[in-house]
């Protein structure tokens, strides 16, 4: 049970994280060459370049996660959407729905507010608590063109391919490096999360759709197979991840409603909870 709820954290971890990075300096091939398809590095240099000036962005995730563990064996669907602003400072807005059970939420200066439909009330801890360690905003503090670095390290080949309006990038990613990546990205907010004594990725299939026109990153999708053990139990967690991102540069600031300022500090049970 432990180790399906951690891989559950790591998945959406994953996932928000790969929202805010591509990946470059890897062994690259271009489909359709006799058209001049650019290559990965030129494509991928330009939407560094417009990500420089980005201010905010909305964010639409679907999920569907197979979850299999001693005493679990389920599937869960789960959406986000909302608004992220990453300047001056990073702050967000957000609609989460799993399995029919939603949940509205904001992050703003480091504090995670979550509304508890139960109990009609908003709730409040900070950000780098294990609960919210998946949103953190300092997972997105720095733009593409910097996170790129790190993100690099995971990539073995690049595919580009191309549609009227987009670029489509395979990215193959070197799944044995992948808890090093995100130990070293993350940091003890992954370390918290993780808790675990041996993870894999028998599968990790990540593809970037770029628009031609603003060279924003516009889809990212990721198909995963995630296994892990802790205290004896192993857990595998399959995961489709769909990600859309629009209207950029549409929203200036995030501002708290009156009731979100009041809500309830629960971070230290939070903290406890896992």
């Amino acid at each position: 049970m432990k180790a399906a709820k951690h891989l559950i954290w790591i998945v959406l971890a994953i996932a928000l994280f790969l929202t805010g990075c591509g990946a470059n300096d890897a062994s690259t091939e271009t489909k359709g060459e006799e058209k001049k398809t650019p290559t990965p590095e030129e494509i991928l240099e330009k939407s560094f370049e417009a990500d420089a000036d980005m201010k905010s962005a909305d964010i639409d995730m679907n999920m569907k996660m197979d979850i299999n563990a001693p005493g679990v064996d389920q599937s869960t669907t789960s959406s986000i959407s909302g608004t992220i602003v990453m300047k001056p400072s990073i702050s967000m807005k957000l609609n989460m729905d799993t399995m029919g059970e939603q949940v509205e939420s904001y992050i703003k200066e480091d504090t995670l507010y979550l509304y508890e439909p139960t109990t009609a009330a908003w709730y409040k801890m900070d950000a780098d608590s294990e609960t919210s360690a998946a949103l953190d905003p300092k997972q997105y503090e720095q733009p593409i063109g910097s996170q790129i670095k790190t993100v690099q390290k995971m990539a073995d080949s690049i595919k580009v391919s191309e549609t009227d309006t987009d670029y489509v990038l395979d990215v193959k990613i070197a799944e044995d490096k992948m808890k090093d990546i995100m130990e070293e990205k993350m940091g003890a907010s992954y370390e918290d999360i993780v808790a675990l004594e041996d993870v894999s990725y028998d599968k990790f299939d990540y593809t970037i759709t770029i628009d031609k026109e603003t060279n924003y990153f516009k889809n990212y999708k990721i198909d995963m197979v995630m296994k892990a053990t802790q205290a004896g139990e192993e857990g595998t967690v399959n995961a489709v991840i769909d990600v859309n991102t629009s209207n950029f540069n549409g929203t200036d600031a995030i501002e708290l409603p009156e009731e979100v300022k009041d809500a309830i500090d629960i971070t230290e049970e939070a903290g406890m909870a896992y």
